[in-house]
């Protein structure tokens, strides 16, 4: 099976919204679906298709066989300013009601807090989720080198992400690829891989 890795684009979006989730399911529901994964998959579509902002096709990339998606992975950097706070703000105001995106926003104001920006140096990863059939095959690792290569030309000095205490499996996975824990904070482990 030949796989490429290529940028998100909108008619993806049935296929990577279920792998998002996935990456994240407790906290992403909590966030946008009160605790309703209708609510939240019916969001990440609609803010997947818009392109811009955290969670959009233009910041994602996908891992594909043929026509079949196996894998989606974001990163960002320190640098991503306004137009993508505004891009992830406009997802939410348009997708949402007034009183429900303000209560989204503050939902994950409480997550942010305890999670670090990356630095300068940094290229921090996220969203990285498998198709559970290709789990096992090499999907994860090539998503994770091919956020290596974007950090390499951004001249980044090292791939960072975080992953909640509970995700065992997202753990051994991250530690598997040569990430080691740097620290720990309210429930998240950070996770470093020098370039």
């Amino acid at each position: 099976m030949e796989i490429k890795i290529r940028q998100g684009v909108a008619s993806d979006a049935a296929q990577t919204t279920p792998l998002i989730l996935n990456a994240a399911q407790s906290l992403l529901t909590s966030i946008f679906g009160q605790n309703k994964n209708r609510t939240a998959e019916g969001y990440l579509s609609h803010a997947w298709e818009l392109g811009g902002g955290q969670y959009g096709f233009k910041n994602h990339w996908v891992a594909c066989s043929g026509d079949e998606v196996l894998g989606v992975v974001t990163s960002w950097h320190s640098k991503l300013g306004a137009t993508f706070d505004r891009a992830t703000l406009d997802s939410i105001t348009s997708y949402f009601t007034l009183d429900e995106a303000i209560t989204v926003l503050m939902r994950n104001q409480t997550v942010a807090v305890n999670l670090t920006p990356p630095t300068n140096t940094e290229l921090m990863i996220g969203h990285l989720s498998v198709e559970e059939s290709a789990r096992r095959t090499g999907v994860g690792s090539m998503l994770v080198d091919a956020m290596q290569v974007r950090a390499e030309k951004l001249k980044k000095r090292k791939l960072v992400l975080d992953v909640e205490v509970s995700n065992v499996s997202a753990i051994r996975f991250y530690q598997r690829n040569d990430f080691v824990e740097e620290s720990i904070n309210k429930g998240f482990i950070r996770f470093a891989r020098s370039i």
